[in-house]
């Protein structure tokens, strides 16, 4: 047990409440991208013909099958929000079991956002692996329950691999592998007032720090200085969503078209400072 109040399991339920509460942010007021399978003939008119006897195209011009699909989503952003809740005030929940089924339903949601994420983005398994560390931190909670956990190096290992693929994800798309994202060239030139060329020569070295990052933090002499840099370039990669889109001219517009990928992209270096307490933890513990 640690002397102090404040462990890895603390961060940890930020780190999911943080997760939570942006994608409900994002599903509330912009949506989620569930209609790149809804809306997708191939896969849908044979259901579509079958279980609601129309056409495709009647479906396609039905608005109160859109309006469904609002709705469903406005309801996932509410579920969102209580799994964010339940996750910041875990342990003031008596019932585990209620816990776990909410946080479950939100895992759920997650998987389900990627699949979408993933099918909308031509199949790009990078931009599946982008989201390992959002879905990896809420299963943690769900199968810890709290700091004491005797799976612990487990927990770490899960971490660890979530780190890996969401930052070499990150990196290789920042080398231009498969290519530049738009967005990505667009946040570097607003930041740093550098011209296109340059700012892809910024990314590139960027991103092949985050790959070796992703590689240094499974050696033992390296795993401290990977782990600063992860904190530090995850905590301002996610900010830049909020510094790059902000104008004076419309100051709360601007924040709020960008500030729930920064709510949620938070935990991409909050993870780092977990692992850090972790095994502090277990440096404490084998000293009693």
């Amino acid at each position: 047990m640690l002397k102090y109040k404040f462990t890895w399991f603390h961060v940890l339920r930020i780190s999911a409440f943080l997760i939570f509460l942006g994608r409900a942010y994002q599903f509330f007021f912009f949506g989620a991208p569930f209609r790149a399978f809804l809306w997708d003939e191939s896969l849908m008119s044979p259901l579509v013909e079958s279980v609601l006897g129309i056409t495709w195209n009647e479906y396609a011009a039905n608005l109160e099958f859109n309006y469904r699909i609002e709705i469903f989503t406005k309801f996932c952003s509410f579920l969102l929000l209580t799994c964010a809740f339940t996750a910041l005030f875990w342990n003031k929940i008596k019932f585990y079991r209620l816990r776990k089924v909410l946080i479950s339903i939100g895992i759920l949601i997650l998987v389900v956002l990627g699949i979408c994420i993933f099918k909308s983005k031509n199949y790009s398994i990078l931009q599946l692996f982008e989201l390992f560390i959002q879905l990896s931190i809420p299963y943690i909670l769900v199968s810890s329950r709290n700091a004491n956990n005797h799976n612990i190096n487990r927990i770490k290992t899960t971490l660890k691999v979530a780190l890996s693929l969401t930052f070499i994800s990150h990196g290789l798309f920042a080398m231009g592998i498969p290519f530049y994202p738009g967005h990505f060239i667009d946040m570097t030139i607003s930041i740093t007032s550098l011209t296109e060329d340059q700012s892809k020569v910024f990314l590139t070295i960027a991103g092949i720090l985050d790959i070796c990052a992703a590689i240094l933090i499974y050696f033992p002499k390296t795993t401290k200085i990977a782990l600063i840099y992860i904190l530090v370039w995850g905590l301002f990669t996610a900010l830049a969503r909020v510094f790059s889109g902000f104008n004076i001219s419309y100051m709360f517009d601007s924040i709020h078209n960008s500030l729930y990928a920064t709510i949620y992209r938070i935990p991409h270096g909050l993870v780092a400072a977990i692992l850090f307490l972790i095994t502090y933890s277990q440096i404490q513990k084998s000293k009693t």
